[in-house]
């Protein structure tokens, strides 16, 4: 369980988990466990735990505004926000994937999103904090200091650049209160992370 590696990879891994399979039980019961955990009194608690049986509804309500077919209401690229052209697979799109080489990650060829999109983005870091989780079990504080810094640069120069616009674009185009209440507390998350997170310059 993700429990395992700390309340920050447990909070990645739900909130990726949600972007890749909306309407998966699974997912929805990591999102319900770390929010019992971290933040029992969120109204997103109430809200999921509605669709504990069936999360169909979630599901055709984030591919609307997220994944098509038709115009998207939501990209979640960060490529569209950061490449000035509203475009997909830019140079952003390769730096994105550039960072996950850093730890050995490939996005398979098979897989339809390209690294930059949301899902990827957030399973990335949560690899991040449970690799780090595991190297501080075993006290190897270099490689913990190493991974976490690796995490902050990937927020302030990836994910944290354009995780308010993608959060607002939900807020405002989700028609299922979930999905409003999850970019707020998503966006909070992200927010503390990146405040909380050494600063590039090393101040």
């Amino acid at each position: 369980m993700t429990a395992e590696y700390g309340p920050t990879a447990m909070a990645y891994h739900a909130f990726k988990s949600m972007m890749f399979a909306p309407s998966d039980t699974q997912a929805l019961a990591g999102l319900i466990a770390y929010l019992e955990q971290e933040s029992p009194d969120s109204p997103l608690l109430i809200e999921a735990r509605k669709f504990s049986d069936d999360a169909s509804e979630l599901e055709f309500d984030f591919n609307r505004m997220c994944i098509g077919p038709y115009k998207l209401l939501v990209a979640p690229y960060e490529s569209v926000y950061l490449s000035g052209n509203h475009q997909i697979f830019t140079e952003e799109t390769v730096r994105v994937a550039e960072f996950y080489q850093q730890i050995g990650l490939v996005i398979d060829d098979s897989f339809n999103e390209p690294a930059d999109f949301i899902g990827n983005e957030l399973e990335f870091l949560y690899c991040l904090h449970a690799m780090a989780a595991e190297q501080q079990t075993l006290e190897n504080s270099e490689h913990v200091e190493a991974l976490n810094e690796l995490a902050a640069e990937f927020l302030q120069t990836h994910l944290g650049r354009w995780i308010t616009p993608f959060c607002e674009g939900i807020a405002k185009h989700a028609k299922q209160p979930f999905w409003q209440l999850l970019a707020q507390e998503l966006l909070q998350f992200i927010n503390q992370q990146l405040q909380a997170a050494p600063s590039l310059d090393g101040a």
